[in-house]
């Protein structure tokens, strides 16, 4: 799910690798022919949008290109594109000419990385290769160990994409083979060029331009490349799509529940899910969202909406996440009980698996590489008879008065 903290993460343009399609959707149809690496062999990644990967040669060319697209907003510019290419450690690099011509080349397996954001985390612990980090972004680790070796100061502390730009000093010191990159700015995007400029191999990330809740999870096979856990990723990515088909086809003859999905953020104001992957969940949940809006890869996933907006179009809905990691409870109890899912106590929360001792949640690590446990919440919120299974992440609302 997309932290409300964060915005999408990319880097500087440097080749354009795609093109978008008429309603300004990125989508793997929409490759430009020419910019196709030549002579190159495509290897399948089955769910993400934002990159692709060639073999040629016997090393990999990575192309990445997404729009980055502001918090609760639209997408600023043009979209973003990067062309990096994993070379074996045992085999020279190409000459960096023609179609490689300002690649970034990263020398694999990669033994030491660097990271500026928890979903990085939770990939190198998923592929078992958490020993191999030599930076993180700080100490809002919600694993204990990661946490742990921060504040001890065996990791370096080079600052979260979505607040600032990396702190450079501490990044170069850490000596990484390849500092995996997100940013929550345009502005940070110089701070992409000056690391380059210093000889490290830099890879922009770009998963929260994803408008399925799969894609992300494919960045778990990218940094499989790099690492050489190429199996642990395939096998992880099978599984997750596994537990994701059993659970839609699950809900695929049941009658479908209107849902929405909210926090509050004073004023009157609502934050309210209405589109791409955090829309996705409600979708194939057997959910109806009330405020659904079609899918755009160019607008966030959010839209501020006014509590009069909540009655006109959600009084009879059956559940309602009504709250996240960070939001207060809305305990206005002459507007809640103009709503079914507050009289009949269909409330949720995604405030699960959270460590506030650490302002750590597991959500936005974890969790946007498990849609599959996010997706079994969902389906267990709306489908009562179906809950054999603990709840993870989305749970029953503890702090909203009841009737």
């Amino acid at each position: 799910m997309r932290s409300r903290a964060t915005t999408t993460m990319l880097a500087a343009a440097l080749l354009c690798v795609a093109a978008c399609s008429n309603d300004g959707v990125v989508s793997k149809g929409d490759i430009v022919e020419s910019d196709v690496p030549k002579d190159a062999t495509p290897l399948v990644i089955d769910h993400a949008e934002t990159f692709k990967a060639y073999e040629r040669d016997g090393y990999r060319i990575i192309d990445l290109r997404a729009p980055l697209v502001s918090w609760g907003g639209a997408a600023q510019g043009d979209d973003r594109t990067a062309r990096i290419v994993l070379v074996p450690r045992t085999q020279e690099p190409p000459p960096l000419t023609g179609d490689l011509a300002d690649a970034v080349v990263v020398r694999t397996p990669v033994e030491r990385i660097a990271v500026n954001y928890g979903f990085l985390e939770a990939i190198s612990t998923a592929l078992g290769i958490e020993d191999r980090l030599v930076a993180v972004g700080g100490v809002k680790n919600y694993n204990d160990d990661i946490r742990e070796r921060a504040r001890s100061g065996e990791l370096a502390q080079v600052g979260y994409g979505w607040h600032s730009p990396p702190n450079i000093d501490p990044l170069i010191a850490s000596e990484p083979d390849v500092f995996l990159m997100v940013m929550g700015d345009l502005g940070h995007a110089e701070h992409y060029e000056r690391i380059k400029d210093l000889g490290l191999p830099v890879v922009p990330i770009f998963f929260e331009a994803e408008l399925t809740y799969m894609g992300p999870v494919d960045y778990v096979r990218l940094i499989g490349m790099m690492a050489g856990k190429e199996d642990e990723a395939d096998e992880f990515v099978t599984m997750v799509a596994d537990n994701v088909a059993a659970l839609k086809a699950l809900v695929a003859d049941r009658p479908r529940r209107k849902v929405l999905s909210s926090w509050y953020g004073g004023s009157g104001r609502w934050m309210v899910t209405v589109r791409n992957a955090d829309g996705a969940f409600l979708r194939d949940a057997g959910g109806i969202n009330v405020l659904a809006e079609p899918d755009d890869v160019r607008i966030d996933d959010f839209v501020r909406v006014g509590t009069e907006v909540l009655l006109d179009k959600g009084r009879d809905i059956d559940c309602w996440i009504i709250r996240d990691t960070h939001s207060v409870a809305f305990n206005d109890t002459s507007v809640l009980q103009h709503f079914k899912a507050w009289r009949e106590g269909c409330l949720f929360a995604g405030d699960g698996m959270s460590k506030p001792e650490a302002d750590a949640f597991d959500v936005y690590e974890r969790g946007l590489i498990r849609p599959d446990l996010i997706l079994g919440d969902m389906v267990r919120m709306l489908h009562p008879d179906v809950r054999d299974e603990p709840f993870v992440y989305y749970r029953p609302d503890t702090q909203t008065v009841r009737p």
